[in-house]
């Protein structure tokens, strides 16, 4: 048996973030660890995944999942470690994730729970094997139809979900144009990812380097921000574009959907497709997308960029630096080393 604190910790959510969260955003709530009832596991956190949803579900207005409540603890997915419990096909020590949220330690049941393999390293079940790389693997194999030859233009092709996106594009035989905010995240997108090229939209002269990068129009285009990014984007669209939409981080953080402008004379001239993709509306596709991201893994053909803060404490602030844009890949914070 492992030795467990006799309190958890837990964030809760205490007013909701105008714009980004802060840390006065939050309760840092203490509750007694009991021992977990039968048919149920005690999980240590060891490390909890940060995603831009987060802070949409903490503002209160009609958005793609429903607003946190106030005192509701912040959800987010973990990596674990079972401590205690008795259910079936788990055992004291073995690696799990779930979606547990911000807290040290977890009650769960077996069905929230994923066992985690030793064959491949524990970030990868945060970032390839879960969320992020399901999303890319499923809007792309569902919806995006890559063509071998076609550009493929891909927003925060620096970020969790966007990073592996650029790599599924290529390992179809897409030409790749990224885009980012800065010349480091370009840089890591093109060295580590393999992308043809990568532009920065803060660049003052990003629409005349869009231009000259997409020559024959750009076929495929997975988009996770909106807003005048892609409106730029839709300016260079080929005939019978593919847009997917898989996120507007722009808009699902603001009570203003108006700010987050559409580009329709373009989308309307070239004839595109627009198809807005969640992952959460295809969960029997999940384990499928899962078993092809494991042996692309296993290959060596995907890698993954990840920023990983230490401590508890540091959540709110990892979640703000996130969505400031100051962070590339998938933003974890650990929490505690294996028992």
């Amino acid at each position: 048996m492992f030795k467990v604190p006799e309190i958890n910790r837990r964030y809760t959510l205490k007013t909701r973030p105008e714009s980004l969260p802060s840390d006065e955003n939050f309760n840092i709530e203490e509750c007694e660890i009991l021992p977990p009832p039968p048919g149920k596991l005690l999980i240590k956190t060891l490390m909890v995944a940060l995603s831009p949803w987060q802070n949409q579900r903490m503002k209160d207005f009609k958005n793609y999942t429903k607003p946190f409540k106030i005192g509701e603890l912040i959800d987010c997915d973990v990596l674990g470690q079972v401590i205690n419990g008795d259910a079936d096909g788990y055992i004291p020590g073995q690696l799990v994730t779930g979606r547990l949220g911000w807290q040290e330690y977890a009650v769960a049941s077996p069905d929230q729970l994923i066992a985690v393999s030793a064959e491949f390293h524990e970030k990868l079940w945060l970032t390839a094997l879960s969320s992020p790389g399901l999303t890319a693997y499923c809007a792309l194999d569902l919806f995006g139809r890559p063509m071998p030859g076609q550009t493929l233009v891909v927003t925060s092709a620096a970020g969790a979900v966007g990073s592996f996106a650029v790599q599924l594009g290529k390992l179809a035989g897409m030409r790749v144009i990224g885009i980012t905010g800065n010349k480091d995240k370009s840089r890591k997108v093109i060295e580590q990812l393999g992308a043809d090229d990568c532009l920065e939209h803060t660049d003052p002269t990003f629409a005349h380097n869009l231009a000259i990068a997409c020559p024959d129009g750009v076929n495929l285009f997975f988009d996770t921000l909106g807003g005048p990014i892609a409106d730029a984007v839709f300016e260079n669209l080929a005939k019978y574009a593919q847009v997917l939409v898989v996120g507007r981080t722009i808009s699902n953080n603001s009570e203003r959907p108006d700010l987050d402008p559409i580009n329709m004379r373009q989308l309307w001239a070239k004839e595109a497709s627009i198809k807005g993709f969640s992952r959460y509306s295809y969960p029997e596709r999940w384990e499928f997308a899962r078993e092809r991201m494991m042996v692309l893994c296993r290959e060596n053909k995907i890698t993954t960029i990840d920023h990983l803060e230490d401590g508890f404490e540091k959540t709110p602030t990892a979640l703000r630096d996130m969505l400031m844009g100051n962070c590339a890949g998938k933003v974890l914070v650990r929490y505690s080393d294996r028992s």
